[in-house]
């Protein structure tokens, strides 16, 4: 078959052969991708009710996303060659590497082991963990062995071919061991379930797994009959070994979590792979004291229970033997840990390790928010993409969390969910792979989020304090709300104390120059009574080691907290550097309950107030303009080219005016929330811009030199941005709701408004409306095609709609002659020679320069021959690892013992 084309799939090389069908790498010739085809014997799915039972099955299999189970992509039938009719085919995932088998080929006592201790237990822990994703959505595998399980060239396993062998069960009229439908070595793997013909679940699968184990371990098989009879009388009456017999240097602790596996009675066995996952795993952790837990574990490697159901039922001496060396073990380490108990203090229980979390170079850390489970098991965090991604502390892998993006992220008490906000939302999302489900929309929220423990989750809004709404969804309830005499303007970052009846959070006030100025509050809910319990820091958390953790900066500090009293005490200290990845209040730490602490490095802070303002010419060569250091962001250039408004970014956003002869920088808004988005009237008298002023931001106008009052043009319950206006002043565009409209100016440069009205209203995204330099035209952006793009569409008939960008397209300038429509994609600068007319008649886009690093176009000069820029000199590489620190809360504790000597 090879060189074939079947369907879409282009046949390039046979991959193996067996009782189960033949296996091709192919190419998806409509994806671009390799795949690989399992081509099925026919005898295996002869009736319609076995194709669709094996269809169902796979589908379901398919379903699976885990990083140690082999995707299945798709089922298809295809007409056999030779007349032999339909055969049916799986595409599966490509998976470059070797099988089990081929990797431990030669395994054995005489030959030494192909693999090590550590290796064999690191896939045993992989192979588990595939096993737990399908056994939880009620997938059963039936035919684990070494073949079935592969080894990916970056040490991955994945398990193969589910579904296959309960196909091969209902094709077959044979209920006992046969050769018929199986590989060699499938029977020494089957359970005494499956070998006596009766029916089998999950724990089947168990069975197998532990001969698996035992094997790649030992590198002997647990049965070895000589024939296939002999073999299955051993697996149903002989109990295996004990592994350290043949290996002396396998613990006894490794010994018990296999022979559990192995047990004969269904009900004397393991119950659960996932605990196998998790024993292994702990074993790991604790047989090797080079590799310290970036967890600490609160019960011992197999607890008491655990270990009586593999000793009570002995049938061997060996075992026996092991069950007592156990006990013996437990006993005397009890005594030794309670000898230590008494004799010892709390500080030297446990040692405190400081590690790091490495995180996948592709999806960096962004400074939006980490978040740890109460267990310290798994750790959460917003990547440069926006997306979530979920490590498990024990692996050294992170995984993105599907269709799941948002910021500053919170975990329930169980550690099975997480919440976070995206945009106007607050979603949750199952970790064990559901679909993210929205609880709320349509306020601006705030960052920061704390489900509690009756089911809510804490929010805080840009106009009304701290909310709460449940975890199922339904209408907030208002929690705190803010004071708007001490210039409050969001109360975010909130929660619950232990005591379920108080609430602490972080108080933004209008006239905070940076972070490092807000308010950590205390509000008990019984009574209102309110105490500011620090002044100069956010993000505040209450320990159980009695004390208040915050930020300030790029430090962590810890101040004495009586969360009864609502009280601190003495002087705050420092505590660690890090925990943010610059100073625009979000920030980057998290902590367990018991005790594991997980921030970004100090190294990696950046003071984003490092930002310049210059000029790129048409060749892509930058000027300087304005040197003074700050965080510069929207601009845009007078209708003369003397003067630019800039948003300058803080706590709270201003617009500022920089005249550029005088290099003059002036002030034009004071606080009360952010001001941005700056955009000058047709006449150069005023700067329009949207403004918070302590509830949502709307649009305003004030007089460029700040000779005038504020006065406000717009009135709505959504957040707006002002976008152009038309050259004689009368209309106005902004953006809502990813819609563009239109607000009626009846003078130019000043004036009462209109009624705004929409004027691109679709289901796609769209704004950044801007008019041509005639107002017969408006370019902006929408995403209707998937991507970004730049169009064109006459105004104010809303007629000829045209696409300019063929490749992607973001922000976008028409030239002040309206000659030429500048674009950016990347870091291009594209350019389009407009004709003007009745139409709208323009050339294909061609590359006008390649833009610098760290460079963002924001306007062009009035003789179209330089471009506006702002400019970042803060360098900050990805940020691809956490600091870890357990027995934290001791850390903080001997800080404040340390003061005190």
């Amino acid at each position: 078959m090879i060189g074939q084309t079947i369907l879409h799939y282009q046949i390039l090389d046979k991959l193996g052969e067996g009782g189960m069908g033949v296996v091709y790498k192919a190419r998806d010739t409509k994806l671009d991708r390799d795949v690989a085809l399992k081509f099925l014997p026919h005898q295996l799915a002869a009736s319609e009710a076995d194709k669709a039972r094996f269809v169902q099955e796979a589908k379901a299999a398919a379903a699976l996303n885990h990083p140690n189970v082999c995707s299945i992509i798709d089922i298809q039938e295809h007409d056999a060659p030779g007349g032999g009719g339909k055969q049916m085919f799986i595409v599966m995932e490509f998976v470059d590497g070797q099988t089990l088998r081929e990797l431990t080929a030669g395994q054995g006592p005489a030959s030494g082991a192909a693999i090590s201790l550590k290796q064999a237990i690191d896939i045993g822990i992989q192979v588990a963990d595939g096993l737990a994703a399908a056994h939880e959505k009620g997938i059963v595998h039936r035919d684990i062995k070494p073949e079935n399980i592969m080894i990916r060239r970056d040490g991955i396993a994945q398990i193969m071919d589910f579904g296959l062998a309960k196909l091969r069960a209902s094709g077959s009229k044979i209920t006992r061991l046969t050769k018929q439908g199986s590989t060699v070595g499938t029977a020494g793997y089957m359970s005494p379930e499956q070998v006596q013909g009766q029916d089998t679940d999950h724990r089947s699968d168990i069975f197998s797994y532990g001969v698996l184990l035992f094997e790649l371990l030992t590198g002997q098989m647990p049965f070895k009959g000589v024939h296939e009879t002999a073999l299955a009388y051993e697996i149903v009456n002989v109990d295996p070994p004990p592994m350290s017999s043949i290996k002396p240097e396998i613990d006894p602790t490794l010994d018990a979590i296999v022979l559990e596996c192995l047990e004969k009675d269904i009900n004397e066995r393991a119950q659960g792979i996932k605990q196998i996952s998790v024993d292994l795993k702990r074993h790991k952790r604790e047989s090797s004291r080079q590799r310290v837990s970036r967890v600490t574990a609160a019960r011992p490697a197999i607890n008491a229970s655990r270990l009586s159901q593999v000793a009570e039922p002995v049938r061997s001496p060996w075992r026996q033997y092991i069950g007592y060396i156990l006990s013996g073990l437990m006993a005397a380490a009890l005594v030794i840990l309670l000898w230590n108990t008494w004799n010892t203090t709390d500080s030297t229980a446990r040692p405190t390790v400081r590690s790091s979390i490495a995180l996948p170079p592709d999806a960096p850390l962004s400074g939006l928010g980490i978040a740890v489970s109460p267990d310290g098991r798994h750790l959460v965090y917003t990547a440069e993409s926006g997306q979530l991604y979920l490590h498990r502390m024990d692996q050294s892998t992170s995984e993105p969390i599907p269709e799941a993006y948002g910021i500053v992220p919170a975990f329930s008490p169980d550690g099975q969910w997480i919440v976070y906000v995206d945009d106007n939302t607050i979603s949750k999302v199952s970790l064990t792979g559901s679909a993210p489900e929205v609880l709320h929309a349509g306020q601006s929220l705030m960052p920061g989020l704390w489900w509690t423990p009756d089911n809510n989750v804490l929010f805080g809004t840009y106009s009304s304090g701290l909310a709460q709404v449940p975890v199922t969804g339904g209408t907030p309830t208002t929690v705190t709300a803010l004071d708007s005499s001490a210039g409050e303007i969001s109360h975010r970052f909130p929660q619950l104390l232990p005591d379920g009846k108080s609430v602490i959070y972080t108080v933004k006030t209008k006239d905070m120059a940076s972070f490092d100025e807000a308010l950590i509050v205390a509000q008990r809910s019984s009574d209102g009574e309110r105490k500011v319990l620090v002044k100069g820091g956010f993000y505040g958390r209450y320990i159980p080691s009695g004390h208040l953790i915050y930020l300030r900066g790029n430090t962590i500090f810890a101040v004495q907290f009586d969360p009864e009293r609502l009280e601190v005490s003495g002087s705050p200290v420092p505590i660690e550097q890090g925990g943010a990845l610059d100073n625009g209040g979000t920030p980057c730490f998290g902590f367990s309950i018991n005790g594991i602490a997980a921030f970004s490095p100090s190294s990696k802070f950046i003071d984003v107030n490092n930002n310049t303002i210059g000029w790129l010419d048409r060749t892509g060569v930058p000027h300087p303009l304005l040197d003074t250091l700050r965080n510069y962001l929207q601009a845009k250039l007078s209708p003369d080219g003397q003067k630019i408004a800039v948003d300058i970014s803080s706590a709270n956003d201003d617009i500022w005016v920089y005249d550029i002869p005088r290099s003059l920088l002036s002030r034009l808004t004071f606080g009360w929330g952010n001001n941005n988005f700056p955009l000058w009237s047709a006449d150069g008298k005023y700067v329009i811009y949207a403004a918070e002023n302590g509830n949502i931001a709307n649009i305003y106008k004030k007089p460029w030199d700040g000779s005038g009052n504020e006065e406000r043009l717009t009135v709505s319950s959504n957040p707006q941005g002002p976008g152009s206006i038309t050259p004689d002043g009368r209309f106005l565009s902004f953006s809502e709701n990813g819609d563009i409209w239109i607000l009626p100016l009846d003078s130019p440069g000043a004036g009462k408004s209109g009624k705004p009205y929409p004027f691109i209203q679709t289901p796609a995204g769209e704004g950044g409306g801007r008019f041509s330099p005639d107002g017969k035209w408006m370019v902006y952006n929408s995403d209707e095609s998937g991507k970004k793009e730049v169009y064109v569409v006459a105004f104010p008939k809303r007629e000829g709609k045209q696409q300019i960008s063929n490749a992607g397209g973001e922000w976008k300038i028409f030239s002040r002659d309206g000659k030429e429509l500048f674009y950016g994609w990347g870091s291009s600068i594209f350019v389009v020679d407009v004709k003007p007319g009745i139409t709208f008649d323009f050339s294909v886009p061609r590359k006008l320069c390649t833009i610098p690093p760290d460079v963002d176009i924001i306007d062009i000069s009035p003789d179209g021959t330089q471009f506006l820029t702002t400019v970042n000199h803060s360098k900050q590489d990805p940020v691809t690892q956490l600091d870890v620190v357990t027995e934290w809360f001791e850390v903080v504790k001997s800080k404040f013992t340390t003061n005190k000597n």
